[in-house]
């Protein structure tokens, strides 16, 4: 809502009051705003309210005719600007869920390749009976072979929730794979260590050359 206001002071002299030496002063204010597309005026003129002129678009209408479309138009500019704000939230908001969804996949893409290239070092028949089972990392080689069942399917999984917008979802997930990757490396470190310890064998130890370098 745009308001313009112009006060003029405007100096009428009536030719019989010349003489007399009194001059007579009328003093106008005109208000001037814009809502809607529509512009509203009100002249006001010092003196009395029954001199007082309202306009709509630039046509003379009743004090009453005024008001009322004056009223209405305020309350389409705050119905307007109500639904304005909640387009604006509601475009935040779905901003910040996008946001989340493809920040959260790509950090579960990043644990997913990790825990794939350990389970690849890790997969090697000359390593098998040199496992160090742990609590703290791999605690049996059942747990293993569920890990790396459960790696398999963890792309389509990821996949299926950023169809869905499901950052509930992807955050629960990474939470539970977050710390794998530092368990996976643990195990291998603590196999490869074991290996080294317990093998004297030249093929074997050229093996776990390759697998740490």
């Amino acid at each position: 809502m745009k308001v313009k206001k112009l006060i003029l002071l405007y100096f009428a002299l009536a030719a019989e009051m010349i003489a007399t030496g009194i001059v007579q002063h009328t003093l106008i204010s005109i208000t001037e705003q814009r809502i809607m597309g529509k512009i509203f005026k009100h002249v006001m003129t010092s003196g009395s309210a029954e001199k007082d002129e309202f306009f709509i678009n630039g046509s003379l209408v009743t004090k009453n005719n005024y008001e009322d479309e004056f009223e209405l138009a305020q309350k389409k500019e705050r119905e307007e600007e109500l639904c304005k704000h909640e387009t604006q939230r509601r475009a935040r908001l779905q901003f910040i869920e996008m946001a989340q969804v493809e920040i959260t996949a790509k950090l579960l893409y990043k644990v997913i390749a990790q825990i794939s290239y350990l389970i690849d070092r890790i997969e090697n028949s000359a390593l098998e009976k040199f496992f160090v089972f742990n609590d703290s990392t791999i605690d049996s080689l059942d747990q293993l072979l569920q890990l790396k069942m459960l790696n398999l399917q963890l792309a389509d999984s990821v996949k299926k929730k950023i169809a869905v917008n499901d950052f509930e979802g992807l955050h629960l997930l990474y939470n539970k794979l977050e710390h794998w990757p530092d368990r996976f490396e643990k195990f291998f470190q603590d196999t490869v260590q074991n290996a080294i310890k317990k093998s004297d064998d030249t093929v074997m130890l050229k093996q776990l050359l390759t697998l740490i370098s």
